[in-house]
């Protein structure tokens, strides 16, 4: 009992009064070391038990089965109230996290995309960018260029565009790194011509052995981001649906399985290969609109990406896969 009075006067000291384990070691004439004992063989033996009272809203445990569920390094759960823009939600965690992440002489590779143009809006007006000193850090693209049409709108335009490569390495006070050659060239012929050029080359390589990849996930659909740009046409995409495709990445169509198909495209295609993307230690898949659902299940499948940053109808959908 007597030890037990000491536990329990520890309790109500740390838990209650509120006072540090120093503090308390002060006022009881022991050790910072024989407090944190007592606080430990508390909660041990019953005397305490914690109970968190999320704020209404909080999706912690579901962000944490899905990382139980597909092996993730970290999931990132949007939620809005209606009327509020998902995207922006999405942008801001994926800013967030890249911000958390960030160290000196860091790569960090990137697709382009409509979220990833309103991510770099959300750290433009981040606080952190300020206390934010990091030497050595390079933003490089993932894939070739695209040649957007000039009757897209505006935000289409930088959004595919070697903007947002050079915006975020403007924001981040880093280095960018662009691959200039076509997204889709003529030929096979073209592609290796091209795969060989030497700048084209270093740069696949420096995206290849990135610390960090951001990565949208797109569908195979007349909603598809590549086509609304007009960077394929619509019946291309019909043709790649009807072969089995169902999600892009990196410009790769990929199946139900997370497969890459074997098509035209393909053999036309300059991007990083996705077996060279795998290799990539922390690859951070940006996507959301439950239209994209299975999509993101095929990316998972195969690994593609090992942090998830989505909304709360998509968390759901794959939850209950």
């Amino acid at each position: 009992m007597r030890e037990d009075r000491f536990i329990i006067r520890v309790v109500e000291m740390y838990y209650k009064q509120g006072l540090s384990q120093v503090e308390i070691g002060k006022k009881l004439n022991v050790s910072r070391t024989t407090v944190s004992r007592a606080l430990t063989r508390a909660r041990k033996e019953g005397y305490v038990e914690i109970k968190i009272n999320y704020p209404e809203g909080t999706v912690i445990s579901k962000e944490e089965m899905l990382e139980k569920k597909y092996n993730l390094k970290e999931a990132a759960i949007a939620c809005t109230q209606e009327g509020e823009d998902v995207g922006e939600e999405v942008a801001f965690y994926a800013s967030d996290y890249l911000l958390r992440i960030l160290k000196n002489h860091m790569t960090v590779a990137m697709t382009r995309g409509e979220t990833v143009y309103k991510m770099i809006s959300c750290l433009e007006k981040d606080v952190r960018l300020k206390f934010l000193k990091l030497k050595d850090l390079k933003i490089v693209t993932l894939m070739a260029t695209t040649n957007i049409p000039a009757n897209a709108d505006k935000k289409t335009r930088l959004a595919y565009s070697n903007y947002l490569i050079e915006e975020t390495a403007r924001v981040l006070n880093g280095s960018s790194f662009q691959m200039f050659a076509p997204q889709y060239v003529d030929s096979p012929e073209a592609k290796k011509f091209f795969l060989n050029e030497r700048s084209v080359k270093e740069v696949i390589t420096m995206a290849g052995n990135a610390d960090v990849a951001l990565i949208g996930i797109g569908t195979v659909d007349e909603k598809s981001a590549m086509v609304r740009a007009n960077l394929l046409s619509k019946e291309s995409f019909e043709e790649l649906k009807r072969q089995g495709g169902q999600g892009e990445i990196l410009s790769h169509i990929i199946d139900a399985d997370g497969n890459q198909l074997e098509c035209d495209l393909e053999d036309r295609l300059i991007s990083l290969d996705l077996e060279d993307l795998k290799k990539i230690p922390v690859r951070v898949g940006v996507a959301y609109g439950i239209h994209k659902k299975d999509a993101i299940l095929a990316a998972l499948k195969q690994n593609y990406i090992n942090v998830l940053i989505t909304d709360d109808k998509v968390a759901e959908y794959l939850l209950e896969y």
